[in-house]
């Protein structure tokens, strides 16, 4: 039944985490001389004009297997809908997932951050994991809570 609560959850992760994908910039920072950097997740950072000042090439390709596995993850969630306790299992995989991302997405800041010697300014792009981490805390409790209720009913049975 794809009309159930905890696929709502999925869907809205799901375009949550693809929305990292897009030029949404997890975090900007500020050079006096050059103007603003954004951190994009599948941006290049090789700067010409800071290439003899400031070292500012990374490599975000960590971050977009941990997406992609991710967006993977909840798309096979949302599909075993009828296989409750296998969706509950593969959305508690996504969870930890997520965590990692989210970890990796702040370490690769962190890092840019100390390249270029400046003070990042998190934007959009770093709250959209934190959204899509409580959107699969809360799919996962409604597939438990489904699992729960077909138990209950066939006890009563």
């Amino acid at each position: 039944m794809l009309q159930r609560i905890q696929t709502v959850y999925l869907v809205l992760a799901l375009i949550a985490v693809s929305l990292l994908f897009t030029r949404l910039p997890v975090a900007v920072y500020a050079l006096n001389n050059v103007g603003n950097i954004p951190l994009n997740v599948i941006a290049s950072y090789q700067n010409q004009e800071l290439s003899q000042t400031v070292y500012t090439d990374i490599n975000t390709l960590p971050l977009i297997i941990n997406i992609g596995l991710l967006i993977a993850l909840i798309c096979v969630s949302i599909v075993l809908y009828t296989n409750r306790p296998l969706q509950y299992k593969i959305s508690m995989f996504a969870f930890l997932v997520n965590v990692i991302l989210i970890i990796v997405m702040f370490y690769f800041a962190d890092t840019m951050q100390t390249k270029l010697n400046t003070q990042a300014k998190y934007q959009f792009g770093a709250i959209l994991p934190l959204i899509s981490l409580v959107l699969i805390i809360l799919a996962s409790k409604a597939i438990r809570k489904d699992e729960k209720l077909v138990k209950s009913s066939d006890r009563i049975r």
